[in-house]
């Protein structure tokens, strides 16, 4: 009796042991939405913001404002650069001083209209964090660079013909000569 109480005994340990192992934590809560590492379809642009604001509604609309602003990023961005790298080494060979600086500056201008893109999905993270996705079309982002296009020719041409007027202009006024009267 002994012998089968041990043997009761040990399995129940062994048991115990196994069941505690497989079982795994419950995970915490997401941070981030599910949709976040999901890349858009080929037809479309995708923007994503986030904000934490003071109110639900600020924070909506600044992480919308945010998700835009990725958007137009992904259409047209004019990057400013500047790089500086200052060495100075004074003195002679048993006294020397050496001074040395780098500088990097960057700039990245964004400015398109991306009417049209519109918010499709958006998330509140536990801490009050909100995401929100936004979509615009390519076919949008096609026609608008091309009537982008379309208005620098356009503005182009304009610009050229006045120039051709002025310089007509100009030439005519060299070659006016004053009409003599004979009396």
């Amino acid at each position: 009796m002994k012998k089968a109480f041990l043997i009761f005994l040990a399995l129940s340990l062994v048991f115990t042991v196994v069941v505690c192992k497989s079982t795994t934590a419950a995970p915490g809560p997401t941070t981030t939405p599910e949709w976040l590492n999901t890349l858009p379809p080929d037809d479309v642009l995708w923007g994503i913001g986030v904000a934490k604001q003071s109110s639900t509604q600020m924070s909506l609309t600044t992480a919308e404002a945010r998700a835009r602003v990725a958007v137009a990023r992904q259409m047209s961005t004019k990057v400013q650069a500047m790089f500086t790298d200052y060495n100075l080494d004074a003195g002679n060979v048993n006294n020397q001083a050496n001074s040395s600086m780098q500088e990097d500056i960057s700039r990245q201008i964004t400015n398109m209209d991306i009417s049209g893109a519109r918010p499709i999905q958006r998330w509140e993270a536990p801490d009050g964090t909100w995401w929100l996705l936004v979509e615009y079309n390519k076919a949008n982002a096609r026609s608008d660079i091309a009537s982008i296009l379309g208005n620098e020719e356009a503005l182009y041409s304009q610009f050229k013909a006045q120039q051709a007027l002025q310089y007509l202009d100009a030439q005519l006024a060299k070659n006016e000569k004053p009409l003599q009267v004979n009396e």
